[in-house]
């Protein structure tokens, strides 16, 4: 009996161990400011005295760089207004490592006021809902909803028909509207 109890302590203890090594980042958050406006979904903050770029989780902007895309200095315009040499505060993401592909730090990033930064560009018409996989929805209901109110009130990248896609931004719509 007591061998078996001491068994049952042991592998109790051992699971306690595994479990402790695998815990996800459950949403950890620290203040810092803004240093940098890459676009409107990607800034450049610092972090443990090294500034570090971060990619805002469940939003997508028109692009600025590669190819530049309707909107996307806009957004990127936006971004600083709000952000840029700003007080705000960051919840990394909940993934184990809280990075995306490319290094970059994987964040939501609230406002001094309270506000989640995503919701309000996503309201503004200057984003859409993009990215959204576990364990990283969290706030998926209200960035939704922002993005309904903003196709419903055909807001800036809502203004374009087809111009958002599943896959991002369809260019050819508004070169089509040009011509």
């Amino acid at each position: 009996m007591r061998k078996w109890l001491i068994l049952l302590l042991i592998l109790f203890t051992i699971i306690f161990l595994i479990s402790g090594c695998v815990q996800q980042n459950k949403g950890t958050t620290f203040v810092t400011t803004v240093q940098y406006v890459v676009d409107g979904d990607t800034i450049k903050i610092k972090k443990d005295g090294e500034i570090v770029t971060v990619r805002l989780l469940n939003i997508d902007t028109p692009e600025t760089y590669r190819e530049k895309q309707a909107y996307g200095e806009e957004a990127k315009q936006f971004a600083k207004d709000v952000l840029l040499h700003k007080k705000v505060t960051v919840e990394l993401s909940a993934k184990e490592k809280p990075y995306d592909r490319y290094g970059r730090l994987l964040a939501y990033i609230w406002l001094e006021d309270g506000t989640l930064y995503q919701e309000k560009i996503v309201k503004e018409g200057l984003a859409r809902v993009a990215y959204m996989f576990d364990p990283d929805t969290k706030y998926a209901k209200q960035l939704y909803k922002a993005q309904e109110e903003a196709k419903k009130a055909k807001k800036r990248i809502w203004s374009v028909d087809g111009y958002v896609t599943e896959k991002g931004f369809n260019m050819s719509v508004c070169l089509d509207k040009a011509s």
